[in-house]
């Protein structure tokens, strides 16, 4: 299903309107950047964009498929939990990919970043991935019909779990990074509860997508 997954998102070229808009992101992030400056608070900034990022491809790989295609790889994955592991995993591997992009890029901006920071920014990156796949679960055709329902409960839901502090794992991530002097444990916490987020935004999937059989 993982392959099955790939090999749709590679074929159908949706990938790349949301891979070269961060990649963009990114340049104009770092463009003209001082190498001096700390390099924590700009990864805050790129891992709030990796969240949106993340939410746009899940949406994205789901709408690949029409309907007809998908009831056939639904039948065909037997479970339904295969199904939505596939795009889980799917998203998550090209979102390590581009948080890849984003440190070494950094990297070659400041002329190196120590490796406490590299780890920091790491762990943001891929609990906002997470965070962004919980998001664009539900908000895809897996559970709305219509693509105007998504088109609003997608940014609602994103602005809503980047700027609202007490949601308790991608904003304080941020805010401690920001900081520019972070302790682990608020980006373990950010990274432990985007996980949780995310095995219960699949599970909730699959529970809708049962009721709907």
């Amino acid at each position: 299903m993982i392959r099955y997954q790939m090999a749709l998102l590679a074929h159908s070229q949706r990938y790349l309107l949301p891979g070269l808009a961060y990649l963009a992101f990114l340049g104009l992030l770092y463009n003209g950047d001082d190498p001096t400056s700390p390099a924590l608070p700009e990864f805050a900034v790129s891992a709030g964009a990796m969240m949106v990022l993340a939410c746009w491809l899940t949406i994205t790989l789901v709408e690949a498929e029409d309907p007809v295609q998908g009831l056939i790889t639904r039948v065909h994955a037997r479970r339904l939990s295969i199904l939505v592991g596939g795009v889980v995993v799917t998203v998550l591997a090209c979102c390590a990919v581009l948080a890849l992009a984003s440190l070494i890029w950094s990297m070659i901006t400041h002329g190196g970043d120590p490796f406490g920071e590299l780890a920091f920014g790491a762990m943001a990156h891929i609990g906002c991935a997470g965070a962004g796949i919980a998001i664009g679960l539900p908000c895809s055709r897996l559970l709305l019909p219509r693509a105007g329902y998504t088109t609003v409960a997608a940014p609602v839901a994103l602005l809503l779990v980047l700027l609202v502090h007490w949601i308790p794992f991608v904003n304080p991530m941020l805010r401690a990074l920001s900081s520019n002097d972070p302790a682990a444990a608020p980006l373990l916490f950010g990274l432990t509860t985007s996980f949780v987020a995310l095995a219960g935004s699949s599970a909730t999937v699959i529970v809708g997508l049962r009721r709907q059989d």
